[in-house]
């Protein structure tokens, strides 16, 4: 089994998250030892697994990649990071980056190149659509194709061979030095189908289980996610009409969304997310926030890899003091939240969800099984030979009695949000399961009881 296999991600977002300079490049930081609290923060909640970036030197708010060999100056240096994540390593947490190699920022050596030397750079033909009859925005006395139609994004030519060999070699070199685990790569679905599959190659040949996560925008993972391309893909249309479900009170939306995706890639567990920097927070776009403990429920146990974004584990981020509560939340810092783990109803909730992951085999080896959709109700399992874990909500305002008909001969099923967690303990054997009260086995039903608003997560033994 590959440390992918179980993983749960805890990502961060490290300019905004450590308040550095938006606009100036020029600025240094150390923030590593901050961030190193906040790795110890996620493997006390329960993940093995971080994700962090932009970590690479970029342009302004991170956007546009200059120096795919530097650290970004904002967050320290190369030694930094480096020592950073062989901390994490000990403590049991992968590192996976964010990259993007389509395009990047105007300070990327290679377009400063361009724009001396013009058409006698031997870097022309890495950007795309350079016309030196024209011009651009900043005046350079040539055009060129931009990204999404930002001009200080420059658009690369993913055809170019020299370039793929400038990419593979920065690959190996953060493996080689920094000792990395993994790329979240941009933007994947614009780029050339040969260079991820060699880029894959490159990955593995450095590092046997390194891991490739892309974000796409298309939906089309069956062409991207397969054993010679992505391991893994980003779940935005789950992520959708998982809110979506929840305003509107339709749970038909989400097992559509995770029966399509299943029959287009079976067997393929894509990357599970409620919270991300491109959205806005779990808690403003819930209409009713009971919702919030059902949302959670569903990230942490449809067929995935789950993955929390920094501060979506807290009930309510802090505004600035003085200000009024609409206003923007002051920089989320980890000593504000330090009685979190046993006070804080949502953040324990995911310490607890984050360890079922890690305990229950049957969430990162157990089929998805359909039990029953209704508006408002909605029955899945996790099924692994004679044991399961059924996941029952109901986001209705009204009580409901469930009969479900299950796997036979069950003969024990525990409610395993009522478990204690042992913090002491690795999270793989931190819940204790003693004081769970059984609920009603009636031969091959079980008998289930929702309260309004609410959800349980069952695990059941034949």
């Amino acid at each position: 089994m590959a440390w992918y296999d179980s993983a749960v991600f805890y990502q961060i977002q490290p300019l905004s998250l450590c308040g550095c300079e938006q606009e100036s490049t020029a600025a240094e930081g150390s923030h590593f030892a901050e961030l190193l609290l906040w790795a110890g923060h996620a493997k006390k909640m329960g993940c093995n697994a971080i994700y962090i970036g932009p970590v690479l030197k970029t342009d302004t708010n991170g956007n546009g990649i200059t120096d795919y060999y530097k650290i970004d100056s904002r967050l320290g240096t190369n030694e930094d990071f480096k020592g950073w994540v062989a901390k994490c390593h000990a403590m049991g947490l992968r590192v996976v980056i964010e990259v993007v190699f389509n395009h990047v920022g105007r300070g990327f050596f290679a377009f400063e190149n361009l724009k001396k030397n013009r058409k006698k750079s031997p870097y022309r033909d890495w950007f795309c659509n350079i016309n030196f009859s024209g011009d651009n925005t900043y005046g350079d006395g040539f055009s060129y194709e931009s990204w999404g139609g930002y001009q200080r994004l420059v658009k690369l030519n993913m055809l170019s061979p020299w370039l793929h060999d400038y990419h593979f070699d920065a690959v190996r070199f953060w493996i080689n030095e920094f000792d990395i685990d993994g790329i979240r790569i941009g933007a994947i679905d614009e780029m050339d189908y040969d260079f991820i599959k060699e880029l894959r190659k490159i990955g593995q040949n450095a590092k046997r289980d390194f891991w490739m996560l892309g974000e796409l925008t298309d939906g089309e993972y069956a062409r991207w996610v397969n054993d010679k391309m992505l391991h893994c893909a980003v779940n935005s249309p789950l992520q959708k009409q998982m809110v979506l479900a929840h305003n509107s009170a339709y749970y038909p939306m989400v097992s559509r969304c995770v029966r399509e995706t299943n029959e287009q890639c079976p067997y393929t567990k894509l990357y599970t997310f409620v919270d991300s920097p491109d959205v806005s927070r779990i808690y403003e776009k819930l209409n009713h926030k009971e919702h919030r403990r059902l949302i959670t429920l569903l990230q942490y146990t449809v067929y995935g890899t789950p993955a929390l974004y920094c501060g979506s584990e807290f009930s309510n981020i802090r505004t600035r003091e003085g200000e009024a509560e609409d206003a923007a939340p002051a920089l989320l810092r980890l000593s504000d939240h330090k009685d979190a783990y046993m006070q804080d109803a949502v953040t324990h909730l995911h310490c607890l969800l984050c360890r079922a992951n890690q305990q229950f085999p049957e969430l990162f080896f157990g089929h998805y099984q359909e039990l029953m959709v209704s508006e408002k109700q909605y029955l899945f399992a996790r099924v692994l030979r004679k044991k399961a874990l059924l996941v029952a909500l109901n986001c209705g305002e009204s009580a409901v009695s469930i009969e479900v008909p299950y796997l036979k001969h069950v003969k024990k099923a525990v409610n395993v949000l009522e478990a204690d967690i042992r913090w002491e303990e690795s999270p793989e054997k931190s819940l204790d399961l003693s004081a769970c009260k059984e609920l009603p086995v009636n031969g091959q039903r079980l008998l289930l009881e929702l309260e309004a608003n609410s959800a349980s997560l069952i695990w059941v033994t034949a």
